[in-house]
């Protein structure tokens, strides 16, 4: 009976701690990544400067929109426009061998945008964010090397796209 009875207590004892450290990190302002909230101006926000089914675009609508926010077709219905003014990519070669050939890549994204109200006031000035990767070349498996330069530039733009949201979240906090 005794043993029941210990266990229990340290049931509870271990819930009331989890129970406290839940309070105290919502109390200091921590949020899990992806759930700090957006201005609440970008509630509907449209997109402008990319294509609709381009990969930034849609990594932006993934983005806007497990953060709460819609995102529409019609910029006449936004309450918000995120403008992508500019995206670059490029590469660099960072090593090569004794012939002179290339190695090893520096492959970098970055994207330029802003954010406005539908009234036109800026809630997001200009900014700019790069993500960048480096890629060892095999000249032997240039089909492999070329499915793996796909793959990085995939995942630096969803990079981007997800420094750009850390800004634009940033901004809904003040």
């Amino acid at each position: 009976m005794p043993r029941a009875s210990s266990s229990t207590s340290h049931g509870a004892i271990l819930r009331l701690c989890v129970a406290v450290a839940a309070l105290l990190l919502g109390a200091c302002g921590f949020h899990l990544r992806g759930a700090a909230p957006l201005p609440a101006e970008m509630s509907v926000t449209y997109i402008s400067g990319t294509g609709e089914f381009d990969t930034l675009y849609d990594d932006f609508r993934t983005a806007l929109e497990s953060h709460g926010a819609r995102v529409t077709q019609e910029r006449g219905k936004a309450t918000a426009v995120l403008t992508i003014l500019e995206s670059k990519s490029g590469t660099d070669v960072l090593t090569v061998n004794l012939s002179g050939k290339a190695l090893e890549y520096l492959i970098r994204q970055s994207i330029h945008f802003e954010v406005t109200a539908a009234d036109g006031h800026v809630l997001i000035d200009e900014q700019s964010v790069t993500a960048s990767r480096t890629m060892k070349f095999n000249s032997n498996s240039v089909l492999s090397s070329e499915r793996e330069w796909e793959t990085i530039r995939r995942e630096l733009t969803h990079d981007v796209v997800n420094l750009a949201m850390l800004r634009i979240s940033a901004a809904g906090r003040r």
